[in-house]
């Protein structure tokens, strides 16, 4: 699998994990060191933080997610993705739907294994 095939699946595996429910799926796919600067919250740095920001989110809803990559390029060991993403939340006590969309940019680091894993992960709403 090439680099950019590879990236492009653990993207999947963060998207497919969250709309499982599963959140080690998601946090598998994250750096030690990951950074999340989502509009409007607090920066989150570190896998403990992705978890604790994602559990209660997880156990409050469904989601069903989607991306559409805009722009891939890879850096010997760091790689950018850009895109555009949609989300639907479906709270599961009261069956209320919401949801957002918006710009997505999103880094990988080559980790020594051949793995790459989310380093950054920083969006702005549409």
């Amino acid at each position: 699998m090439n680099d950019k095939d590879a990236i492009k699946a653990v993207l999947d595996q963060w998207l497919t994990s969250l709309d499982n429910g599963d959140l080690q799926g998601m946090l598998d796919t994250c750096d030690p060191e990951v950074v999340v600067a989502n509009e409007s919250t607090p920066t989150t740095i570190g896998i403990d933080a992705i978890r604790k920001k994602y559990a209660p989110r997880i156990a409050a809803a469904t989601f069903k997610s989607g991306f559409e990559i805009e722009h891939l390029a890879v850096y010997g060991n760091f790689a950018v993705l850009i895109g555009h993403f949609e989300v639907e939340m479906t709270n599961k006590e009261s069956g209320e739907t919401s949801g957002g969309s918006g710009r997505l940019g999103l880094n990988y680091r080559r980790h020594p294994d051949g793995s790459w894993k989310m380093i950054l992960d920083m969006d702005n709403n549409a």
